[in-house]
C-alpha cells in the first residue's frame, strides 16, 4: 500500500487488532515509513500522519495508545500538536522527536519535553533507544520519562 494511501486511512494493521496503537506523525515520508516498519516489527498497530494537523485528526478519530511527533513539520508543527493533544487528552502518552533547531539557547526537544511531551528523542534516531523509550512508557502508564536519550 503507497505511503499516501495509508496517511489517508490512518493505519496498517487490520481494525480490531488488540495490539497498541503507535501514531507516527512526521512530514518526512521515509521516517514515517521506517517507524512503521520498526513498530510493526514489535507488535504495534501504527497510524500515520504527514503533519501536526492531520496527526491530530487521527489522535481524535483513533486514540491513539501512544503518539511520536516530529516538532519541526509545515501546516502544524510539533509544539502546537502537543499542545492541544495535552489539553484534549492529558493522559495521552507523548513522545517527541527533532533533529534540528532552537529558540534561543533551548533545543526543540528540550521544549517540547517542558511543555508536555512524555520523553524527548534526538534525530537521528536510534532504534533501541526510541523503543525503549516506547516500552518504558507503554509499561509505565503516564510517568514522565523526557531525554530518552
Amino acid at each position: 500500500m503507497s505511503d499516501q494511501r495509508k496517511d489517508s486511512i490512518g493505519t496498517s494493521a487490520a481494525p480490531g487488532a488488540s495490539c497498541p496503537t503507535v501514531l507516527v506523525i512526521d512530514d518526512e515520508p521515509t521516517i514515517r515509513q521506517s517507524l512503521e516498519v520498526l513498530l510493526e516489527t514489535y507488535g504495534f498497530q501504527v497510524a500515520l500522519a504527514r503533519d501536526g494537523a492531520q496527526g491530530l485528526a487521527a489522535f481524535r478519530r483513533i486514540e491513539p495508545d501512544l503518539v511520536l511527533t516530529d516538532i519541526v513539520m509545515p501546516n502544524q508543527d510539533g509544539i502546537e500538536t502537543i499542545l492541544t493533544m495535552r489539553r484534549e487528552r492529558p493522559e495521552a502518552k507523548i513522545i517527541a522527536m527533532s533533529g534540528r533547531g532552537s529558540v534561543g539557547n533551548t533545543e526543540y526537544i528540550d521544549i517540547a519535553a517542558r511543555l508536555g511531551a512524555d520523553a524527548a528523542i534526538p534525530k537521528p534516531l536510534e532504534a533501541s533507544k526510541l523503543i525503549a523509550a516506547v516500552e518504558a512508557l507503554m509499561a509505565a502508564g503516564h510517568a514522565p520519562l523526557h531525554h530518552a536519550a
